[in-house]
C-alpha cells in the first residue's frame, strides 16, 4: 500500500470513530420520552371532589422541598383513580396533597400550611423520595396516603 492510500485509510477509520462517537452522545443525551400512571388513594379525614382534589407533583431529583419546581403535575377530581403522564425522564420523584380546605390551585407555590401530604418513599418534606422508574402504558405506581404528614 502507498503512503498515500495508508493515509486515507486512516483518516476515514478515525472519521468513522469521531461519528460513531457523536452518535452515541446523541443518543446518551437524547430524553427518554417516559410514561407513567399514577394511582392515587387518600385514606384521611374528608372527600376528594371537584373542590377538594388530589394534586400529584413530579420532580427529577429526590430532594423535594417547598422550593422545589415539578416537571410535571396533574390532579385527579375523584379518590382512588389515576392521573397518566408523558414525555418525563426514564426516573422520577413524586410528592402528593390533599386540598382539605379547597381553592388550592396546586401550581401557585407550595401547598398551605397543615395540607396532608406524601412524597413516595419520604416520611416527610426534607425526606429523600424513592426513586420511580417511568416506561411504556403499562408504568404504573400506586400511592395511598393519609392525614398522617402535613405541610409544614
Amino acid at each position: 500500500m502507498t503512503r498515500r492510500r495508508v493515509v486515507m485509510a486512516a483518516a476515514v477509520a478515525v472519521g468513522l470513530m469521531l461519528t460513531a462517537g457523536l452518535v452515541r452522545a446523541q443518543q446518551a443525551a437524547a430524553p427518554v420520552e417516559g410514561k407513567l400512571k399514577v394511582q392515587l388513594e387518600y385514606k384521611g379525614k374528608g372527600t376528594v371532589d371537584a373542590s377538594h382534589q388530589m394534586w400529584i407533583w413530579v420532580f427529577d431529583t429526590p430532594n423535594i422541598s417547598a422550593e422545589s419546581n415539578p416537571i410535571a403535575t396533574g390532579f385527579l377530581k375523584e379518590n382512588k383513580t389515576a392521573y397518566k403522564f408523558a414525555g418525563l425522564p426514564k426516573d422520577v420523584y413524586i410528592a402528593v396533597a390533599y386540598d382539605e380546605k379547597g381553592g388550592y390551585d396546586g401550581m401557585s407555590g407550595p401547598p398551605p400550611q397543615g395540607t396532608p401530604i406524601a412524597i413516595r418513599g419520604g416520611t416527610g418534606l426534607g425526606s429523600p423520595a424513592t426513586s420511580v422508574p417511568t416506561g411504556g402504558d403499562d408504568a404504573k405506581v400506586e400511592i395511598t396516603f393519609d392525614d398522617t404528614i402535613r405541610m409544614p
